[in-house]
């Protein structure tokens, strides 16, 4: 009898050694996961988006910041540490919640309003997109729409170059819209868009630095003639590029510069009027009294807002304003 227990006892030893040393596979998945997406930006923060505390921020020396206000318990500080980027693929990843689409420009769903107070962001190594150019069209209201980039006049076929060092978010086209375009997410925080190109010159998750040709100028989607429509986005809201890029000499205005909702995003009231107004696509027959009598309205006032004379002949198709 005590033999058996002692065969028994062996083989429930052998079987507990073999169990133990078998490696646990969710946690190599796991593993594999957050490699690909881990996050590659030093970020210290003394809230996080949903208001917990993450870690303390280091101290900040007022005497390197160009442009700053007031700091307060909201303050979101993101700089960029070459030692710690080399081994991730996805910059910034926790900041954007871990979030990573190669589809959809803005997946985030982070309204102007729920963005932090404000966030110092690291610009030191921008470098302007295009090798000249001046502005064609600026950031802000155009034709009754809101235009979310600053328009770059170049040549088809010249070459546009990374804004800042990050990650190749997305390469896509939209031939109603963007057209070829491409999206970097980067390592300070920031993404960036560069649209219309008549070539792009990166693949999804490539790596890139700030000064490497991306692309190719051109005219493609919705162009009248060849520029580059480029954006600034910070967790998918674009700001005025020119608040931080200096157009007339091809360089960053500051070494680092504070986001903040006040300042960055004063352009918020504009877009709410926006979401105000009312548009009719024209159909076959239809004429400006026939679409002011639908929409209670007089075509003194249709043509007020579109800009017409009552005699204008109306383009089956296109969009008018009734409010």
């Amino acid at each position: 009898m005590k033999r058996i227990f002692f065969i028994l006892f062996l083989f429930c030893s052998f079987v507990f050694a073999a169990y133990s040393q078998k490696p646990n596979n969710q946690n190599i998945a796991s593993d594999s996961v957050k490699k690909y997406i881990a996050y590659a930006t030093t970020v210290t923060c003394k809230k996080s988006l949903s208001g917990a505390v993450v870690e303390e921020a280091n101290p900040i020396d007022a005497k390197k910041v160009q442009h700053s206000v007031k700091q307060d318990d909201n303050i979101v500080f993101f700089d960029e540490s070459k030692d710690e980027l080399e081994d991730y693929d996805v910059p910034s990843d926790k900041l954007y919640n871990f979030s990573w689409s190669s589809e959809f420009l803005n997946p985030y769903k982070v309204s102007i309003n729920d963005l932090p107070d404000s966030t110092l962001v690291d610009c030191r190594n921008f470098v302007f997109p295009v090798n000249t150019g001046s502005i064609t069209s600026p950031f802000g209201t155009r034709h009754g729409r809101f235009h979310y980039g600053t328009d770059i006049a170049l040549h088809i076929g010249d070459t546009v170059k990374a804004a800042f060092d990050g990650t190749v978010r997305i390469v896509d086209y939209e031939p109603r819209g963007y057209g070829n375009y491409i999206v970097i997410r980067h390592n300070n925080g920031l993404e960036s868009v560069y649209a219309h190109l008549s070539k792009s010159l990166v693949e999804n998750n490539q790596t890139i630095k700030s000064g490497e040709i991306i692309g190719l100028g051109g005219t493609s989607g919705r162009s009248t003639g060849p520029h580059l429509h480029f954006e600034l986005r910070f967790l998918g809201n674009a700001f005025n590029t020119d608040k931080i890029v200096d157009y007339d000499n091809h360089k960053i205005r500051y070494d680092t510069y504070f986001i903040t909702k006040k300042e960055t995003y004063r352009h918020k009231s504009d877009l709410e009027r926006l979401k105000q107004l009312r548009y009719h696509r024209i159909g076959r027959g239809e004429t400006l009294s026939t679409i002011a009598r639908r929409y209670g309205t007089t075509v003194a006032n249709l043509c007020q807002l579109n800009h017409l004379n009552k005699g204008t002949t109306l383009k089956i198709g296109r969009s008018i304003r009734y409010r």
